[in-house]
């Protein structure tokens, strides 16, 4: 996973408003139908009592939601106060783990709408629901008055056919940093993935190399920012 992170200089926080605009969606219907239907599967990684079998599923397929999962949630310290937007938030767990650590607000969105019902059931089962909030939108067609310290889009590159237009709008919601996972290109389980998801799911996804995401920060106007391999993404 390649992840970048940008540091901006503070800003005053404005009042939260979200207008989803009309338009075509950036995001296939191929990639909201896939989320929609496979949200069980998809937040089973997050469960603590797991068989063996998925243990090892997990440590060879899945080591690069794990790394940068712990990697955003260190990145946000110190909590006090920190207000986050997780944008693909899929059934929120990096919102609610945060939120237990005291944040004081979090917006979660996603397309899928099986993901944000999860996310919300999830939120109030945590007791977290005061502070979590998740609405099924798709960001590039959303308008945000307010900033957040941090926005972060972990797993949504991979569905992204034009990214820079993307990262642009991330860094204008953000006050203090923006954290990206970038999947590399490459490699025997970058293959199946994409066998899996183009020839069989017929969802389009997307690989990166190390000089890609340099050129889509640069081209996005991220003026400080660092790229780092983590397992299988760029961080």
């Amino acid at each position: 996973m390649i992840m970048i992170t940008m540091i901006k200089d503070s800003q005053p926080q404005g009042k939260q408003k979200i207008q989803p605009r009309e338009g075509v969606t950036d995001a296939s219907n191929q990639v909201k139908a896939h989320f929609h239907h496979t949200y069980r599967e998809f937040d089973s990684f997050y469960h603590e009592k797991k068989n063996i079998l998925s243990r090892i599923i997990d440590r060879i397929f899945r080591r690069s939601m794990r790394l940068r999962f712990e990697r955003v949630i260190k990145e946000v310290a110190p909590y006090t106060d920190a207000v986050v937007f997780d944008v693909g938030c899929g059934t929120g767990r990096y919102s609610i783990v945060l939120a237990l650590k005291g944040i004081k607000k979090a917006l979660g969105i996603d397309f899928a709408q099986n993901m944000i019902d999860e996310a919300n059931h999830l939120a109030r089962q945590y007791k977290v629901d005061h502070i979590c909030r998740f609405v099924k939108a798709d960001f590039m067609q959303m308008h945000l008055d307010e900033t957040f310290d941090h926005v972060f889009a972990m797993g949504v590159f991979d569905y992204i056919a034009e990214p820079v237009p993307f990262v642009k709008k991330m860094i204008r919601c953000a006050r203090r940093k923006v954290m990206i996972s970038f999947p590399t290109a490459g490699g025997i389980i970058q293959g199946l993935r994409r066998f899996k998801f183009e020839k069989i799911k017929k969802c389009p996804i997307f690989f990166y190399s190390e000089e890609d995401v340099r050129r889509i920060a640069q081209e996005a106007g991220a003026e400080s920012f660092t790229v780092e391999k983590i397992a299988k993404d760029y961080f």
